[in-house]
């Protein structure tokens, strides 16, 4: 038999020495603390500092501003804005300790998930009683997990720090509050003593903390003791107590200062050390992250009700859902308020008798429900049905995954693990748990293609944990050991100590588990090194965060002698998503955002800017007049030859391409990139600038930019991460040149602008076939007639008609199957009815008011306006395309400068062709009145688009549009072309080849 596998550490990572080397040089020049003098009255307690002196705020404000500079100065983690003054939590203390006012300096230590908090908080602590001699420490936490984590790490690297501190021991002390005498042991003791504590064992005036105990000598409470030690705080996910309760409790206990540590600050006091996201995958502190994503295609065919979040204000649910729109059947994420009607809102009838009954919101997931009148209730870590489907593909993928690594790192003495996120407890404890099923199902049929696993069952190599839930949590099947057998309780126990507690065995090849399940235990405080993929089978993001689940699986690995492996190649976390890569890595990105990793800003919405008619323009015989011809009272009819309308269906139909279930599984990495944007000069109209970026796999590019006004960044380098810096405006401002962009952020000279945001890689993609059930089908022609408005008897023939083999293919899919045969009947009939409409003007009757559609103020959005120039019906025009804008600039008003074009305007937003509801109204580009060569006046309407060929427009209803309005403005007698920012020839009447094609 193997020894027991030992944790090893290194005592000289250069960024945990910078981190520990941040905090203890805040307090050079303190006195050290001689133990000698400093007992504290009758009860003996050695005190940290007298108790009736405070550190010098002076000096911390100069060795925080000093410990900045440096390591700004020397590269140390990411940049620090400098502190412009001491930042000093001053308030009360709880209510059952008294009225006094606490004054308490807090420093900020942010470093990323993986890279070793807990070791540099622990070694911190070390190199403070040496440098200081202080003795007292109080590690408080959130969560029990974090508790038994930090108990962990304290044993586990005792020897560690006695061979570097001159064999210095440390007493621990888990703060109990059955076990309060303890507070005296950690009073009164001359050594260096840390105590951990959760947060909730001395938040409330119910606490024994509060209490009188004759298990302490003296008149003094818990509390009191702790207070007299003047303790050096640790806060560990520090991020956890910034409510206005969590401040007084920790100011209660009246600490020296206070070190706060975690990766995801809101509030950041004195900022002494920043390792972020991206400064731990480009020095390889962490392992790199790779998705695989696995969400299904094309089948709409089972039902879903997930509830997602619950907000508080307003309360409101947000449920994702399956939606009747235009007759056919999408996944949509609907918002729910007391009495609302689901049927109501998605026209599905599935959803009948779902009216809200009660939404109940929460802090943790399983306590936000709501409740239908029909007696169902769903949470958050819930759902009404899982796609079997997916849990397959995603549990198949993991194990092959795994147990393909594990071949190839064995014999560097690499035990490979593979974590488990599951949506609901009971999918794998019960019996017949599904998930449990499928993952047995795939193990077996994998197994026998490594050696490693060939000999062993699933049952063998899979164990779960899962926290017992409170008393009134509506997701009660979580495992307790209560009602269970003597044999069941021992399993769990088991499970909890191999899983929660002994890091060593489960690294160890002599522990045969390597798949570990759990629900949302595994948070902060749980991780283990050698966690290779991390398969999420639960269905939210709400409380239990991407960030939080990958954060368990991204230490570097270690090898059975405890070391860690600093091969890149072998350092790859493998997340298998139950969803797109795509859509994976942008929530995964927005987390990192709001947890404090800056990121370019959205463009905002522009302050509206006004556009003013001019009245001499409004006025003139050339408005006066072809508005006349414009305002006109028009209809349409169409004639239908339902024949031939019947047999173009069922051509279409018989080459459709009907939609199978498909599992499409997207895999690629999790970059992430820093940008630096740097402004050289301002020349004039031209701005230099200079783009700078590097990601996480060490990649460096730098690119030298000239841009104008209105020029884009993000078009200029291709560059999706750039939306949004578009030049609003440039020059100087007291003397420094500058630059603007849309997005509200302004570039100064000696001022760059930095953020960090996710690179998306371009994934590798493949499709399988999902496995072929059969599903009810719903009355497809009632609701293909309701949605086109043909009679039943013309969709009837259209489907008796089509080829058999076309039609059976309803059983496998109906709703992706519906949706085709829906959506080729319009596209049929849209045609038809191109070909067949007839407009009809009223000559004598007038269909809008000029004054309404013309008002004498338009307010627009700024940046959407250009000078109109002498022939704009306003001083400004709106353009909402880059095609607009050049129209008008070099087309345009060039014509205006040689005196032809006389007078042109935007159609307003409220002008619209009629056209039949299947194809949609339609609203033109631009009217124009010019001098022909004979000097006589000519009306034009143009419709700008990228390119004149019809058939290449994105989206085919626009072609049709075009089509309907060549026939609308020929009734009235006005030229209607379709041009583009380079047609030079846009002012002909007609240009013969392309009407032609278009009438084709």
């Amino acid at each position: 038999m193997n020894n027991k596998l030992t944790l090893q550490y290194d005592d000289n990572q250069q960024f945990q020495l910078d981190a520990i080397s941040s905090v203890v040089d805040l307090f050079e020049g303190v006195p050290y603390q001689e133990q000698k003098g400093l007992l504290s009255g009758m009860y003996d307690i050695i005190p940290n500092f007298p108790s009736d002196e405070i550190l010098d705020e002076i000096l911390l404000y100069e060795n925080l501003q000093m410990v900045q500079r440096r390591n700004n100065d020397e590269k140390r983690g990411s940049e620090l804005e400098l502190s412009q003054d001491l930042e000093v939590d001053d308030g009360m203390v709880l209510e059952v300790a008294g009225n006094n006012s606490i004054r308490v300096p807090h420093f900020t230590i942010e470093m990323e998930t993986g890279t070793g908090k807990t070791y540099v908080y622990l070694r911190t602590i070390y190199e403070l009683n040496e440098r200081y001699g202080f003795t007292k420490f109080i590690i408080v936490v959130p969560s029990i997990a974090i508790y038994q984590g930090v108990l962990k790490s304290l044993n586990t690297m005792r020897s560690h720090f006695r061979r570097i501190y001159n064999n210095q021991d440390i007493t621990a002390i888990a703060y109990d509050s059955n076990r309060i005498d303890e507070l005296n042991s950690f009073a009164s003791n001359t050594d260096l003593t840390v105590m951990i504590m959760t947060i909730d064992a001395f938040n409330k005036a119910s606490n024994n903390i509060f209490k009188h105990t004759e298990k302490l000598p003296g008149e003094l409470k818990p509390y009191e003791y702790i207070q007299e030690t003047r303790p050096i705080m640790i806060l560990d996910e520090a991020q956890n107590y910034e409510t206005k309760k969590a401040k007084e409790a920790i100011r209660t206990l009246k600490p020296l200062f206070v070190l706060r540590y975690s990766a995801t600050h809101r509030e950041t006091p004195n900022l002494v050390y920043r390792l972020t996201p991206i400064d731990a995958f480009r020095n390889n502190l962490v392992k790199q992250i790779e998705v695989i994503g696995i969400s299904e295609l094309g089948n709409l065919n089972e039902d879903i009700l997930r509830l997602m979040e619950i907000k508080r204000n307003p309360l409101t649910a947000k449920v994702r859902v399956l939606a009747f729109e235009h007759g056919e059947l999408v996944e949509r994420d609907i918002t729910l308020k007391q009495d609302d009607d689901l049927f109501v809102k998605t026209k599905n009838p599935d959803y009948k008798q779902f009216v809200v009954e009660e939404i109940r919101y929460g802090k943790k997931e399983e306590e936000q429900v709501i409740s239908f009148k029909n007696g169902l209730s769903i949470s958050v870590s819930d759902s009404l049905l899982s796609k079997e489907s997916i849990f397959r593909a995603q549990i198949e993928r993991t194990v092959s995954v795994h147990m393909q690594r594990q071949q190839e790192l064995k014999a560097q003495g690499i035990k490979v693990l593979s974590l488990f996120f599951i949506d609901r407890v009971k999918n794998y404890t019960t019996q017949d748990g599904i998930i449990k099923k499928l993952f047995d199902e795939s193990f077996q049929r994998l197994k026998k293609h490594y050696d490693d696993f060939r000999d062993l069952s699933a049952s063998e190599v899979r164990d779960g944990y899962f926290a017992k839930p409170k008393v009134d949590s509506p997701d009660e099947d979580a495992i307790d050991t209560e009602g269970r057998t003597k044999a069941q309780r021992e399993m769990e126990k088991r499970a909890f100590e191999l899983i929660m507690k002994d890091k060593e065995r489960l690294l160890s090849f002599e522990e045969r588990v390597s798949f570990v399940f759990a629900h949302s235990a595994l948070k902060e405080g749980w991780d283990n090194p050698n966690v290779f993929q991390i398969c999420t089978l639960n269905q939210t993001s709400s409380t239990m965060k991407k960030r939080q689940e990958i954060g368990r699986g991204l230490r570097l690995a270690v090898n059975q002698e405890g070391k860690r492996a600093e091969n890149h190649n072998i350092n790859v976390l493998t997340v298998v998503a139950n969803e797109q890569y795509e859509s994976f890595v942008s929530r995964l990105q927005q987390e990192y955002i709001e947890d404090g990793i800056d990121a370019p800003p959205t463009p905002k919405t522009p302050e509206p800017s006004k556009a003013k008619r001019k009245e001499e323009l409004y006025q003139s015989d050339e408005f006066n007049d072809f508005w006349k011809k414009l305002n006109k009272k028009m209809s349409y009819k169409v004639t239908i030859d339902t024949e031939k309308l019947i047999e173009q269906t069922v051509e279409r139909l018989n080459k459709a391409k009907f939609p199978t279930p498909l599992i499409e599984i997207t895999k690629g990495r999790f970059i992430m990139c820093e940008y630096k944007i740097s402004l050289i000069s301002v020349e004039g109209k031209r701005a230099k600038l200079i783009i700078r970026t590097e990601d996480t796999t060490g990649r460096k590019t730098e690119d030298e930019i000239y841009m104008e006004e209105n020029d884009d960044l993000r078009k200029i380098t291709k560059d999706e991460r750039l939306r949004g810096f578009k030049v609003l405006h440039m020059g100087e401002k007291y003397g420094d040149p500058y630059v603007k962009f849309a997005n509200e952020i302004t570039v100064k000279k000696y001022e760059p602008y930095q953020f960090q945001t996710e690179k998306a890689e371009k994934p590798k993609k493949q499709k399988e076939q999902s496995e072929n059930t059969t599903y009810p089908i719903s009355d497809f022609i009632t609701r293909t007639a309701n949605e086109t408005n043909l009679t039943k008897k013309t969709i009837v023939e259209i489907f008796k008609r089509m080829d058999s083999k076309q039609k059976e293919k309803i059983f496998y899919n109906p709703e992706g199957w519906i949706s085709t045969f829906l959506s080729e009947i319009r596209i049929s009939l849209s045609d038809h009815i191109v070909d067949n409409i007839e407009y009809e003007i009223d000559e004598n009757v007038e269909q809008y008011d000029a004054d309404e559609l013309f008002p004498k103020m338009v307010k627009q959005p700024q940046r959407e306006l250009i000078e109109a120039g002498k022939a704009g019906l306003y001083d400004k025009v709106q353009v909402d395309s880059d095609v607009e804008r050049d129209f008008i600039e070099n087309l345009i008003k060039s014509d205006v400068e040689k005196d032809n074009t006389l007078l042109y305007f935007k159609f307003p937003p409220k002008f619209k062709i009629l056209m039949p509801k299947i194809i949609g109204n339609y609203n033109p580009d631009w009217a124009i009145v010019r001098k022909s060569d004979d000097k006589l006046k000519i009306e034009l309407v143009r419709e700008t688009k990228g390119g004149v060929k019809l058939e290449d427009l994105r989206f085919p209803h626009e072609k049709r549009k075009i089509l309907c309005a060549l026939k609308y403005f020929e009734k009235i007698g006005v030229n209607y072309r379709v041009v583009t920012s380079n047609s030079y020839d846009w002012m002909k009447e007609r240009e013969d080849e392309q009407l032609e094609i278009e009438l084709s």
